[in-house]
């Protein structure tokens, strides 16, 4: 053991020269890194102008989303504040203001045929956040117009049919209340003007009307997608349901693709139909049960749209 020891560990003269170089290099190498730097002197980069240019394209970018990336960049900074300097900043109203005005604002002529195409399908604004629901308005360019936003309520309509002005609609509230929106016979429209339903839920509600056959009950509007409870009771005081206006299937003469809604799968849908054709007609609604796929909710949800005709 003692050789094996003399073999590994027993350097030659000239073996014990050169580790005492490599140790004395390393040794260099250590003082140096730690020194260095006290002879060596860090140039601070400057980045306010790259910054200042940067700033100045995005204002441009704000003002003109109609043209291309691109061609943006290459427009030198002072053109760019150039261009800033004509957007004219004063109080408006958004609902109803003309092309003009906008572009006096900073906008281009693609936001304003979107904002304008918005409104011809029935969109309103009816508070300043409804503008950053514009995807064509930057948030910055909202930041910047926020404080000259203002917006006049709209006016109350009564059951009297009467229009009102909102200062007077609101000495007569105690007496007067507004019109309800029928649910069932309410076009995308109609549905716009009630405070909390925009394009997005007038179509949706019109779409699952359609797909149920009517509304029965004003809580049905929570099925919808993202009409949750805080919506609904924002809603709620302005609507009204018929459910007289229901479409009815008759269960015992109807085939299966009649039956099919939201409520009732394909499964559910075939196995009434075969159960009918194997027992003859339904004396009642509650009966469709049998086909042991019908549950009491279920049964809650689609029996005001079924009908067992005369028998």
């Amino acid at each position: 053991m003692k050789q094996v020891f003399r073999d590994y560990l027993t350097f030659n003269k000239r073996e014990r020269n050169g580790v005492v170089v490599l140790l004395g290099i390393i040794t260099l190498l250590l003082v140096w890194l730690t020194i260095s730097d006290k002879f060596h002197e860090t140039k601070k980069v400057d980045i306010s102008r790259f910054m200042r240019e940067l700033d100045s394209l995005n204002a441009l970018a704000l003002q003109d989303s109609g043209e291309d990336l691109q061609d943006r960049v290459t427009v030198l900074p002072r053109m760019a504040e150039q261009k800033k300097a004509k957007v004219s900043l004063f109080e408006f109203d958004p609902n109803g203001l003309p092309e003009a005005d906008w572009k006096r604002l900073g906008f281009s002529d693609k936001q304003v045929r979107m904002i304008k195409n918005y409104e011809s399908k029935g969109g309103k604004f009816r508070k300043k956040e409804d503008l950053k629901k514009m995807y064509c308005i930057k948030e910055a360019q909202y930041e910047m117009l926020e404080p000259y936003i203002r917006i006049q309520p709209a006016p109350a309509v009564f059951e009297n049919g009467k229009v009102e002005s909102p200062k007077s609609a609101n000495v007569n509230s105690a007496a007067a209340q507004p019109m309800l929106l029928e649910l069932n016979s309410a076009d995308s429209a109609m549905l716009t003007t009630i405070k909390g339903i925009g394009p997005f839920f007038a179509k949706s509600i019109i779409k699952y009307r359609n797909s149920l056959g009517g509304f029965y009950a004003k809580e049905q509007l929570m099925e919808i997608w993202k009409f949750d409870k805080e919506k609904f009771d924002m809603v709620e005081k302005y609507i009204s349901v018929d459910a007289a206006a229901v479409r009815k299937v008759n269960i015992n003469t109807c085939e299966a693709e009649a039956l099919r809604s939201p409520y009732v799968s394909w499964n559910v849908a075939n196995a009434i139909v075969n159960y009918r054709k194997q027992h003859g007609k339904f004396k009642t609604i509650e009966e469709i049960q049998r086909t042991d796929l019908v549950d009491d909710e279920t049964l809650r949800k689609i029996a005001p749209y079924l009908t067992i005709g005369e028998l």
